[in-house]
């Protein structure tokens, strides 16, 4: 029976991973949602950059803190469809009241809000993949779900969003990133299993769901997890100095319309989802380190070429595409590192621990100085930054004791 449902492609593992891949990337539509409509309700409210870095950051912050709390608190409890659910409704509820607000205080307080309900979702999305995946295909099934942010945060969001205010307003941009939350809040509802509604007494007996309080201080003492959260802030500088940025620029400094700043997001948003599940698949097979290192050195190239490169739409919508492959190794550092590197019932608090120290250095205090860099020595700094963060990765890389099963089992060999 066991057999039969691992080869049938309708099984739970290719079903989880789907549900899962659909909630990230909503979630990251939805948090991007303020980069993308920035150019359309900063002139309307008046909002100036310095004020755009601490929208962005005030939801990573509050984000970085609800995703450690309620990760671990998914461990303890050993439900991960209990903290998903509410979250699930909360941000997309969030969204529509972020396009009702009109000041500067209200929006702040609205996108933290939004950080708390947005936070858990990856620790929590990820330990319910790893709990359900094949070693052989854990890199894939973790790399998949992250590439969700290019495809559906990065591709269709910044088209549709731009489109949408274009024509209509900004406001409207943020009712219709809300409606797809409310979907996937349904569909968990009626289809997420916990691990202790799908396995018999013997099987739970075995495979432990449960992290035990005694249990939680060997999450901070793998020298992987700590090495992990240095490059998490150092890769958050780059994505969100990067993201939060490039709009403003292409517009202002290149002098894109909205139209065609979407084009070009969506064509780098579509290199994030195809790297993002490439270099999963690549580090299953060279391991996790080589492919870290390796890609977080072409990673640099994404904001340079923008700073120095001004060319025609399709131009710097094909750099953008080959360029922008930061995102292929944020689940390597982010998800599959620490969740290969401790037991499976500790891997939502170890998501939640490197997420945290990450958006709290490089998605909090980045934006803002980036933000402040911008209006200062103009919207060249922000991508400069960028490319220092993942300059240095590569180099803390090189620290990290590999954990891919296959390169394990073969240095064991």
């Amino acid at each position: 029976m066991e057999e039969t449902e691992r080869k049938s492609f309708f099984r739970y593992e290719n079903g989880v991973v789907t549900m899962m891949f659909f909630t990230f990337g909503i979630v990251f539509m939805e948090r991007l949602s303020m980069v993308f409509l920035f150019p359309f309700l900063g002139p309307d409210l008046k909002f100036n950059n310095e004020q755009l870095g601490m929208l962005v950051s005030v939801l990573a912050i509050c984000w970085a803190l609800s995703g450690f709390i309620f990760g671990t608190m998914s461990d303890l409890i050993g439900s991960r469809k209990k903290v998903l659910l509410p979250i699930t409704l909360a941000f997309s509820l969030l969204s529509l009241l972020t396009g009702l607000t009109r000041t500067f205080g209200i929006m702040l307080f609205v996108r933290g809000l939004m950080g708390v309900a947005e936070g858990p979702v990856l620790p929590i999305a990820q330990a319910s993949v790893i709990a359900d995946s094949t070693p052989s295909r854990r890199g894939f099934n973790m790399g998949f779900v992250q590439s969700s942010v290019g495809l559906i945060g990065s591709v269709a969001a910044p088209i549709l969003l731009t489109l949408i205010a274009t024509r209509y307003n900004w406001h409207f941009g943020f009712y219709i990133a809300g409606i797809p939350g409310l979907i996937m809040f349904f569909v968990l509802w009626k289809w997420m299993k916990d691990p202790n509604r799908r396995m018999s007494k013997e099987q739970l007996a075995a495979h432990e769901h449960r992290l035990r309080r005694e249990e939680y201080p060997t999450v901070f003492r793998s020298r992987n997890v700590w090495l992990c959260i240095v490059i998490s802030a150092l890769m958050m500088a780059w994505l969100f100095a990067f993201t939060a940025f490039t709009p403003v620029f292409l517009i202002q400094h290149d002098k894109f319309t909205g139209p065609q700043m979407g084009l070009i997001l969506a064509a780098m948003g579509f290199g994030l989802f195809i790297w993002g599940f490439i270099a999963p698949i690549i580090s299953d097979r060279w391991g996790r380190k080589p492919t870290l290192i390796l890609f977080a050195f072409i990673t640099v190239l994404s904001p340079v070429c923008f700073a120095l490169i001004h060319a025609s739409l399709g131009v710097m919508m094909i750099i953008g595409f080959f360029t922008c492959v930061g995102q292929g190794v944020f689940p390597i550092f982010l998800v599959i590192v620490p969740g290969e590197s401790l037991p499976r019932k500790a891997v939502g608090t170890a998501i939640g621990l490197v997420q945290l120290v990450g958006e709290l250095l490089g998605g909090t205090l980045v934006p803002t100085i980036a933000g402040a860099a911008a209006d200062h020595y103009g919207l060249t700094a922000p991508l400069w930054i960028a490319a220092a963060g993942a300059f240095v990765t590569g180099f803390v890389a090189f620290g990290l004791k590999e954990t891919a099963p296959r390169r394990v089992a073969a240095t064991a060999a």
